[in-house]
This record gives C-alpha cells, sequence and structure tokens, in this order.
C-alpha cells in the first residue's frame, strides 16, 4: 500500500478542463448548466473559496 498526500489549494485557470472531466466522470454535470460557466460564475465571488485537492 503506498499513502498519497492530499494537497488542497485554490484553483487556477489551469485547472479548468480537467475538473470539468472530473464532474462529467463522477456525473455531476447537467445538460442544461455549462459546468464552464459555472466556474466563471464561482470565480466572480470569492475565489478564493473555490478550492481544488491534487493527489
Amino acid at each position: 500500500m503506498t499513502e498519497s498526500s492530499l494537497l488542497i489549494r485554490p484553483f487556477q485557470t489551469e485547472d479548468e478542463d480537467a475538473l470539468v472531466a472530473l464532474w462529467k466522470m463522477c456525473e455531476l454535470t447537467v445538460p442544461w448548466n455549462n459546468p464552464h460557466k459555472d466556474i466563471a460564475r464561482k470565480l466572480q465571488v470569492q475565489p478564493e473559496l473555490f478550492l481544488v485537492g491534487i493527489l
């Protein structure tokens, strides 16, 4: 068994495509909401609270 460290950091624009792909794999997207627009809206309000986890 290997141990992985989880790094939590603020979202960066270069994370967007990977994040949307993850959401799609987890079936967290819906046809009537564009996930890229969801990210853009979140970045307009408290962007420092938009965090990602990196393994």
